[in-house]
């Protein structure tokens, strides 16, 4: 088989994820989405994989991360992890972040006309998600902000499966209502009345929507910020993504990906670079070597943020995959993922965000 990280200068980046539930997020067991990649040319992946397999005296023909993970393997894990301590790159979306800032970008930011700027690039759509993320629980109840995060994810969902019918917008708009006046928080009550002016917007996304990429399913934003990532790491060279087959990844969609990433990307005073993505290229799992080194990547960073939201923030699992970690990850400023990232800021964004 010929690498084809070797052709030219275009760089394989290899993909998959872990604890993906599709669109399904609030009613998930997981609480974060997890998107690992890895710039391991093929051959060094075959023999990462082979090492791996050897030190687990495993004879399994695809290794999955659920067995990587066993305590008894621990050892093992991370020395192949200290064999490639930056080769590595490890996105990470609080989920209920996520949807919140589609309440936010869905409702305010999509409509610029009505509401003023385009807050997604002035930092305002950021700050404001926060608010809600970091205030709403313990403002309206935490129970209920779960359910009301929950009813909305339901309502704009794609429902494309057989015999079921979708929700209408009533239970989210009464949520929503009663959630405002449940505030007693100036600053969320007004992100809340500002929501409830612009609810009826939420019935343009509802049901099924153009092409395959659902608004709630966080792939898409994940591939455009991963693809700035690696960016950021390599520098100025390009490069395919090589990830495990997802349907709702058509020709289309993927497109509309390489797309995205073409220009910088201005958020406040931020700004991010534009990606030279050539190409995105699917295959299963247990025909190419990266992408299994990418599942393992992902289900150690599923393991690392379930320790952070426990409290655990310097487990030997976090430490090794520091340099792993993408600035660009969805969470609250001061959350457990929050804190994981800041606790060794990796070397590429300390460059990247300088005093930021």
């Amino acid at each position: 088989m010929t690498d084809p990280s070797s052709a030219g200068s275009l760089v394989t980046i290899a993909c998959d994820e872990s604890a993906s539930a599709g669109e399904n997020l609030i009613d998930s067991p997981f609480p974060v989405f997890v998107h690992a990649s890895t710039d391991l040319p093929l051959r060094e992946a075959e023999a990462f994989m082979t090492k791996l397999r050897a030190g687990l005296r495993s004879r399994a023909a695809e290794l999955k991360s659920t067995a990587v993970l066993a305590p008894k393997h621990r050892d093992t894990l991370l020395r192949m992890l200290a064999s490639a301590p930056d080769r590595g790159n490890i996105h990470l979306v609080d989920k209920s972040f996520y949807v919140s800032a589609k309440l936010i970008d869905l409702l305010l930011a999509a409509h610029a006309d009505s509401f003023g700027d385009d807050i997604r690039f002035t930092g305002e759509a950021r700050y404001l998600t926060t608010m809600l993320a970091d205030r709403a629980p313990a403002d309206v109840g935490a129970t209920f902000w779960n359910m009301l995060l929950r009813k909305y994810n339901a309502f704009i969902r794609v429902y494309a499966r057989a015999n079921q019918t979708p929700p209408t917008e009533q239970p989210f708009f009464r949520a929503l209502d009663t959630a405002r006046h449940r505030s007693t928080d100036p600053r969320v009550r007004g992100i809340l009345d500002q929501l409830w002016a612009a609810r009826h917007f939420a019935i343009e996304y509802a049901g099924a929507r153009k092409g395959e990429f659902r608004e709630m399913d966080p792939m898409f934003s994940t591939l455009t910020a991963v693809a700035r990532t690696w960016q950021l790491r390599l520098g100025t060279r390009p490069v395919e993504f090589l990830v495990d087959s997802y349907a709702p990844l058509t020709d289309t969609r993927a497109a509309e990906v390489l797309a995205a990433v073409q220009d910088e990307l201005h958020i406040g005073n931020r700004v991010l670079p534009a990606a030279d993505l050539r190409v995105i290229r699917q295959t299963p799992s247990h025909l190419d070597a990266r992408v299994q080194v990418a599942d393992i990547l992902a289900g150690v960073g599923r393991e690392a943020s379930r320790l952070a939201f426990e409290g655990t923030y310097d487990d030997d699992l976090q430490i090794a995959i520091s340099e792993m970690f993408d600035l660009q990850g969805m969470w609250s400023d001061g959350s457990p993922l929050d804190v994981l990232f800041e606790r060794r800021r990796p070397q590429y964004a300390r460059a990247a965000l300088g005093g930021q």
